[in-house]
């Protein structure tokens, strides 16, 4: 008689805990942030709606510790299969850890380590909560690769006295959801390591919140030392909490000597200036003017217009790019039988970069005597 009773107990419990079925659907590549936590099945075995309640507690593999534990509102489940995320449980309400400093954030990242996770999904019925389900699995949260810098590389010298930074966005991409980037640059001194400059020097530049993997040194800063030593470091930081550094590379600008920018020895080179009257000069078929290129591009366009009659007519030029390279360029054009040209006619020489900025040359053209 014992028996039966017994066998009958066992049947009773095992059918209030398979009412509802649990199975974890964890990222196969592993945990990096809150919300992957969330990702279960539930099977409603009971054929009607159940409300109910998914509790989660993450607990260190190795020392069994509370890592992080958090509690769903209440919520239906139909009868069947329910695929449960983060959406269809928030808000969640977290409690941390003692000795543990989580991202408070709803999407915040987890901290790396291999840990024990338990589910329990609890009934409510006229306000009585009813354990009926529980399951616990063991997932590792892997570590977020930093960004990676591009370039400038390290210990790279620089033509550019105001370089064009890349980089590459940290990984699991699909881990985050808002990314922003904090860059800074700073100057090594002789006694320092690049790691110490980083934290111990006021930055030379510090620029924050960048959208892009870019970042163009600005114009509007004085142009970087030749006889420095520069080093440079990306935060990236997700829904503004920072997530990853990359490595700290340095570099230094490539002296320019007097070859690099030496004028050409015959024919006089007008300055191109930025309003429209700055510069005249009489040119015999030959157009000779210097340009001082300050940006990360290797050409310009330039266009010529004759102004001598109120409708300035555009001249048909074969080409309207030149090549072009950082610091003072003196460039030849031959107008020398270009269709337009007129003898005597006044022209403007207009000079644009990849910034969109101009610079102009008027000249008088001079037709050559047969």
């Amino acid at each position: 008689m014992k028996k039966v009773l017994l066998f009958i107990g066992l049947l009773a419990v095992c059918g209030v805990n398979a009412q509802v079925v649990i199975n974890p659907q964890l990222p196969p590549l592993g945990l990096t942030i809150k919300p992957q936590l969330w990702n279960v099945s539930l099977i409603n075995t009971t054929g009607q709606n159940m409300n109910v309640q998914l509790q989660m507690v993450m607990t260190d593999a190795a020392t069994s510790q509370a890592v992080l534990s958090g509690a769903s509102p209440t919520f239906t489940i139909p009868a069947g299969v329910k695929l449960v995320t983060a959406n269809d449980v928030s808000p969640v309400t977290y409690n941390n850890g003692t000795g543990y400093t989580i991202d408070p954030s709803p999407a915040g990242f987890l901290p790396v380590g291999v840990y024990n996770i338990c589910y329990t999904v609890t009934r409510w019925n006229k306000d009585i909560p009813e354990q009926i389900a529980e399951e616990c699995v063991t997932a590792a949260v892997e570590p977020i690769t930093p960004p990676q810098l591009v370039q400038p590389a390290d210990s790279d010298r620089v033509l550019l006295r105001r370089p064009f930074f890349t980089w590459l966005p940290p990984t699991p991409h699909n881990s985050f959801s808002s990314l922003l980037y904090d860059w800074s640059l700073v100057e090594v001194q002789a006694t320092q390591s690049a790691a110490d400059a980083i934290q111990q020097n006021i930055p030379v530049l510090l620029q924050s919140n960048i959208s892009f993997t870019s970042f163009q040194y600005p114009l509007s800063m004085a142009e970087l030392d030749s006889t420095r030593l520069y080093a440079w470091r990306v935060i990236a930081k997700n829904n503004g909490m920072p997530v990853a550094n990359s490595e700290i590379w340095c570099f230094r600008i490539q002296p320019f000597t007097n070859d690099t920018i030496k004028k050409p020895s015959s024919g006089t080179y007008a300055a191109l200036r930025r309003t429209h009257d700055a510069s005249y000069v009489i040119s015999n078929g030959l157009l000779r003017y210097q340009y001082q290129h300050e940006i990360n591009s290797n050409s310009i366009q330039f266009r010529i217009t004759d102004i001598t009659n109120a409708n300035q007519t555009a001249i048909q030029l074969d080409s309207n790019l030149s090549a072009v390279k950082y610091g003072s360029n003196y460039i030849t054009l031959d107008l020398t039988d270009k269709v337009g040209m007129i003898d005597r006619h006044m022209y403007l020489l207009e000079v644009t970069n990849a910034v969109n900025e101009r610079w102009y040359l008027k000249f008088e053209y001079r037709k050559l005597p047969q």
